[in-house]
């Protein structure tokens, strides 16, 4: 009863959060120098967007779900070429590039090695879109992991390769990957350990079953903190 009653005042809290137009005249604004501050000082970027705030830069590993609440501003963000991985908590590095070519010409160079020498062993195909853009799912030996559209390995979605399930499309890291980019914060993202979108989702408090797009089916919800009862 009592994690139920502290995440539904956190809850409350997060939704209750609205800033009015003339929330800012009622504010009185601290001044923040580069002297006063020890990290970086973002314009608007206080309560309701009405002061500057001092911005504090976390390095790779440290803790970052402090920004992942939405309604409150965040006085940490991860480091330039990090992101706030919502699966660990923690900053990471963004994805490695794995190739700068298309899949397309990836797999035409794979297909003419393998012309030339029929016997070679270990050199993996590349699964290709219909445009010639990367298959959310590839393989690296007996691993299966996700990448972006251009090839960009998705940190966090790797399994083995036989744990793949009936199709792996990796549209939920896909998409996670997509919001983050962004620079945006507070969307939480349900995906399954290969970068599908899980059988429940979530939006803020409520619960429900999803498809593989991440879209809501039925009609049935329930509270998050009910969110592992659903039968979807």
């Amino acid at each position: 009863m009592l994690k139920f009653l502290c995440l539904s005042v956190l809850v409350a809290a997060a939704h209750a959060i609205v800033c009015p137009p003339n929330a800012c005249q009622m504010v009185r604004c601290a001044a923040v120098t580069a002297e006063s501050c020890g990290g970086t000082i973002k314009t608007n970027g206080g309560f309701c967007g009405c002061c500057d705030a001092c911005i504090t830069e976390l390095a790779e590993g440290e803790k970052c779900m402090s920004t992942l609440f939405l309604g409150v501003p965040s006085t940490t963000q991860c480091a330039d070429g990090l992101f706030c991985d919502s699966k660990t908590s923690t900053c990471q590095r963004m994805n490695v590039k794995r190739d700068v070519a298309t899949c397309a010409d990836k797999l035409a160079a794979v297909n003419a090695r393998l012309t030339a020498q029929p016997m070679l062993l270990g050199l993996e195909k590349p699964h290709c879109e219909v445009d010639g853009t990367y298959e959310g799912m590839q393989f690296a030996g007996s691993q299966a992991y996700c990448v972006t559209s251009d090839g960009s390995m998705i940190s966090g979605y790797m399994v083995n390769r036989w744990e793949t399930g009936d199709h792996m499309d990796c549209q939920c890291a896909r998409d996670q990957y997509a919001y983050q980019q962004t620079g945006l914060i507070g969307k939480m993202f349900y995906c399954d350990k290969n970068g599908n979108y899980a059988s429940v989702g979530c939006s803020g408090s409520v619960c429900y079953c999803q498809d593989k797009m991440g879209k809501q089916v039925g009609t049935s919800t329930v509270g998050i903190w009910e969110k592992d009862s659903m039968n979807c």
